[in-house]
C-alpha cells in the first residue's frame, strides 16, 4: 500500500540520478526548521558517489542502521517470525474491495482463530504523517485484519498520532526497543497456592519468582499487577489464577559507595493508568512514564517528566487524556494519550506532595489528594495539613478545597489523602486516610464538604498505631470494600452508613496488605511481603 506515493518518489530519485551519474540515496518531503540535521536545503536531497549499480528506493533514512528500506523490512518480518508467527514480505493480500501489497503480512493463530496483522515499514528520514495512517486504517478495514502496525524510526506527526487514537493500529518509532521490550510469551506460568501459616489467615497466590505486588489495575477481565522486588508488569488472569505474561521495565546502572562496585537494577513500577489501548506506567526513581502498547506488551514511548515519574495516575473516561499528579514537584500534567504532549497546571498555592487522583465519570472534574498546604478559611496550621483538590479541567481551575487533617491544640496532623473512589449512583467520593483517625471520608461531588466519616478501630493485632490506614478501596454493589493496612484486613462496610458486614483477616506480615480490584464477586488484594494475591469471596459478604 501507498506504493503509488513511493514510485513516485523512486521515478524522481532516479531522474536525478541520471542526470549526475550518481545514485539517490535520501530524499523526502520539504522539512520544517526543528526536522532539519546535518545543515541540510529545504529540498532535503542527498546524493552519494557509489557505484551506478546499486539501487536504492527513495525516501529512506539516510543515518540507517539498515542498509536500504528492504532490509529493514527483512528485519521487521525477522521479528516476528522468532515469536512463532508466519510473516510474508511484499505480500499481495486480496481485500473486500481491492488487492493491496502489504509491506509485512503476519499471521498466527489464538485460542483456535486465526490472527492477522498488516505491518507497514518507512525507512523514512522525515516523520509518517496523516494521510499515511488513513491509508493503512482502508486496508486494515478492507483486509479485515485484526491489528495494523505503521514502523518508522524517525517517528510520527502530530496529525499521524490523532488519526490513530481510539484505532487498532499500532505506532512504533523503533524496532530494537520494540523487539527488546515485547514479551509475547507461548505459556502462561501458575501462581503457586501458600497456606497461610496463622490462623485464620487466607492463602495466597504468590508469584514463582519472588515478586511484591503493590499496585493492581483491572483491565478486561485481566489484572496489571505492578511488582516492585523485579521491576516489572505482570498480566494476570483472575479466574485461571494465571500468569498471561510479563513486560520488564527500564534497567539502570548502580555504583556502590565505597568500593565503586557496579550493578545493574531495574527501575520499580509506580501507578497505572490504561488509555487508547496502552498502558501509562509512572517509573520511581526515572524520569520517566512509560507507555506500553497492550496489545503488543512493547514499550512504544518514554515520556519525560519533571522531577520523577513518582505519582498518582488516572485516565480520563473517554481516554483521550492521562492524568499525573506529581508527588515531587508540586505540579500535575495533562497528557493527550496520542500524541503525549503535556500542559502543566501547578498545585494550589503552597500545595505539595498527592498521592492519588480520580477523574469523575461524567463531568470535568479532576480530584487530587494533597498532602501538605491546605488551609482552613485562609489559615495554615503547623503541620501537615491535607487536603482534597478539585479542579475543572472545562474552566482550567480550582473551583473546591477541602481541609481534611485534623486539628488538635492548634496543630495539624500528619495525615494524607492514599485512595479516591467515586460512587456514581449517590454522587460522592469515597477519601481513604492514612495516618488519620477519619479512616473514611465520604465528601460531596464537588469536594467541598465531608458528608460523614467511617472511622475504624484498630484490632488486636494492631499495637502500633491508633489509626488503621484504610490503603485502598472499591465500590461492590452497594458496599465499600477496604483494604486497612494496619489491621492486616480486608473489610466491607455499608457504603452509605459505613456500618462494616464483615471483616477478613488476610495474614501477618511485614508493612500489610497494599491495594485492592474487585471483578465479579471476588476481591483480589495485592500483599507484598507475602508476595502474592489474595482471592477473597464478596458475594456472601
Amino acid at each position: 500500500m501507498g506504493r503509488a506515493l513511493e514510485k513516485a518518489h523512486d521515478a524522481r530519485s532516479a531522474k536525478i540520478a541520471a542526470r549526475f551519474g550518481h545514485v539517490v540515496v535520501g530524499y523526502s518531503r520539504p522539512v520544517a526548521e526543528k526536522e532539519r540535521s546535518f545543515g541540510q536545503k529545504r529540498m532535503d536531497v542527498t546524493i552519494r558517489r557509489l557505484a551506478p549499480t546499486v539501487s536504492v528506493k527513495g525516501y529512506w533514512r539516510m543515518n540507517s542502521s539498515y542498509r536500504d528500506w528492504r532490509d529493514y523490512q527483512e528485519a521487521v518480518a525477522a521479528f516476528f517470525r522468532a515469536r512463532g508467527c508466519a510473516a510474508a514480505v511484499e505480500e499481495r493480500v486480496t481485500g473486500a474491495r481491492a488487492s493491496h501489497t502489504v509491506d509485512v503480512y503476519v499471521t498466527f493463530r489464538h485460542h483456535g482463530m486465526e490472527c492477522r496483522w498488516i505491518v507497514e515499514c518507512k525507512l523514512w528520514q522525515g516523520r509518517v504523517g496523516k494521510q499515511e495512517i488513513l491509508t493503512l486504517k482502508g486496508v486494515v478495514e478492507d483486509i479485515g485484519a485484526d491489528r495494523g502496525i505503521i514502523f518508522c524510526e524517525t517517528g510520527f506527526q502530530t496529525g499521524a498520532r490523532d488519526a490513530a487514537r481510539h484505532s487498532n493500529l499500532v505506532l512504533v518509532t523503533s524496532l530494537d526497543e520494540f523487539r527488546r521490550t515485547a514479551e509475547v510469551n507461548d505459556y502462561r506460568i501458575n501462581l503457586v497456592r501458600r497456606e497461610g501459616s496463622q490462623p485464620g489467615a487466607p492463602p495466597v497466590y504468590a508469584f514463582p519468582g519472588g515478586d511484591q505486588p503493590q499496585r493492581l489495575l483491572a483491565y478486561c477481565a485481566k489484572i496489571f499487577v505492578a511488582n516492585w522486588k523485579t521491576g516489572n508488569i505482570a498480566i494476570v488472569d483472575p479466574a485461571a489464577k494465571l500468569i498471561d505474561s510479563v513486560i520488564q521495565l527500564d534497567k539502570y546502572e548502580s555504583i556502590s559507595r565505597p568500593g565503586g562496585a557496579r550493578a545493574i537494577r531495574q527501575y520499580p513500577p509506580g501507578d497505572m493508568a490504561c488509555a487508547d489501548g496502552k498502558l501509562f506506567v509512572g517509573q520511581v526513581f526515572s524520569e520517566f512514564i512509560l507507555v506500553i502498547d497492550i496489545a503488543t506488551q512493547s514499550i512504544v514511548k518514554r515520556i519525560m517528566v519533571p522531577v520523577s515519574g513518582e505519582g498518582a495516575m488516572t485516565s480520563s473516561p473517554d481516554g483521550r487524556y492521562i492524568y499525573f499528579a506529581s508527588n515531587r514537584s508540586q505540579r500535575l500534567l495533562i497528557i493527550d494519550s496520542a500524541t503525549y504532549e503535556y500542559e502543566e497546571v501547578r498545585y494550589p498555592g503552597g500545595a505539595r506532595g498527592c498521592l492519588c487522583v480520580l477523574a469523575h465519570p461524567s463531568r470535568p472534574l479532576l480530584y487530587m489528594g494533597i498532602q501538605r498546604g491546605g488551609k482552613i478559611e485562609g489559615r495554615s496550621y503547623e503541620g501537615g495539613n491535607s487536603f482534597l483538590a478539585t479542579f475543572d479541567l472545562s474552566a482550567g481551575e480550582y473551583v473546591g478545597s477541602l481541609h481534611l487533617a485534623e486539628i488538635e491544640n492548634g496543630r495539624s496532623d500528619d495525615s494524607a489523602p492514599i485512595c479516591l473512589t467515586y460512587d456514581e449512583g449517590d454522587g460522592c467520593v469515597f477519601v481513604g486516610m492514612f495516618q488519620s483517625r477519619r479512616g473514611i471520608c465520604r465528601v460531596d461531588e464537588l469536594g467541598r464538604t465531608i458528608l460523614a466519616e467511617f472511622p475504624f478501630r484498630p484490632s488486636t493485632r494492631n499495637t502500633h498505631f491508633s489509626w488503621v490506614d484504610p490503603i485502598a478501596q472499591a465500590l461492590y454493589r452497594d458496599k465499600l470494600v477496604s483494604v486497612n493496612r494496619n489491621n492486616r484486613e480486608l473489610v466491607v462496610l455499608n457504603k452509605r452508613s459505613g456500618i462494616v458486614e464483615s471483616v477478613a483477616f488476610l495474614g501477618e506480615a511485614p508493612n500489610g496488605p497494599r491495594d485492592v480490584v474487585v471483578i465479579g464477586d471476588k476481591a483480589i488484594v495485592a500483599y507484598p511481603e507475602r508476595q502474592g494475591l489474595i482471592f477473597q469471596a464478596l458475594d456472601d459478604a
